[in-house]
């Protein structure tokens, strides 16, 4: 049995099990994804109750024969991240990405790093929750070697321009669409999105779009539930704006 002492880390998916106790999913900085057992963490006298739960940052330890391990130590490292309305669809659409995408005993410091980050500025609002998503996104597809390349058409390798279009091709990247015109994303969008910003909302819907496309080719085919919280978000946001 191996013994782990506490690390730094963040809830992200927990259920009931038994009586009174909780199946969860923490994502440590140096361990990567960890499926534990929290005995009695539902009870009334549990001191983890109320904080095993997302948007948490914890330090836990645990203790570990086979594929799960068993809760020994939870501690908070910071305040919580009280994430509400879009905000709060958003930190589940991350959490859920990190399931589907990150294997278990995979270590992803930069995914982690970036993912604190993701939360922090859903938490202080200090910029639009659509460029903190796609930088989350980015980030990890980055960490999972799958990202491609945003400087440089895949095949000419020349830099990718800003007034050009181009066609994201499976397994080789970003290709200059020929004839010139015919369809695909902007080069100004895909230059935005290797940025991380922009303010302009045609760049920003292509760079959502190109995220997504990323994305579903790593999902193969299975549905993220958190994608129908955000689409509603925004068709109600396009509702109000119009009425």
């Amino acid at each position: 049995m191996s013994r782990i002492e506490p690390q730094a880390g963040w809830i992200v998916h927990r259920r009931p099990w038994r009586e009174s106790s909780l199946l969860i999913e923490f994502f440590a900085r140096e361990y990567g994804r960890v499926g534990l057992v929290a005995r009695a963490a539902r009870s009334a006298r549990s001191g983890w109750r109320g904080l095993a739960e997302p948007f948490i940052p914890l330090q836990a330890g645990w203790s570990r024969r086979g594929e799960m391990g068993t809760l020994t130590a939870l501690e908070p490292a910071g305040a919580r991240h009280a994430l509400s309305g879009r905000a709060l669809y958003c930190g589940l659409y991350a959490n859920e990405l990190l399931l589907r995408l990150l294997g278990r005993d995979d270590p992803h410091p930069e995914v982690f790093d970036a993912y604190s980050v993701l939360l922090a500025g859903l938490n202080e609002q200090l910029m639009a929750q659509s460029m903190l998503l796609r930088r989350f996104e980015l980030a990890l597809l980055t960490g999972m070697g799958v990202a491609p390349d945003l400087d440089a058409d895949a095949l000419s390798g020349e830099p990718i321009d800003s007034g050009g279009r181009y066609h994201l091709e499976s397994e080789v990247g970003f290709v200059a669409a020929d004839p010139p015109g015919s369809g695909g994303w902007h080069g100004a969008s895909i230059r935005a999105l290797a940025c991380g910003f922009t303010e302009n909302r045609d760049e920003a819907r292509e760079m959502r779009e190109i995220m997504r496309t990323l994305i579903d080719q790593q999902l193969g085919g299975r549905e993220l539930a958190s994608r129908r919280l955000l689409a509603g978000t925004r068709a109600h946001i396009k509702a109000g704006s119009n009425s």
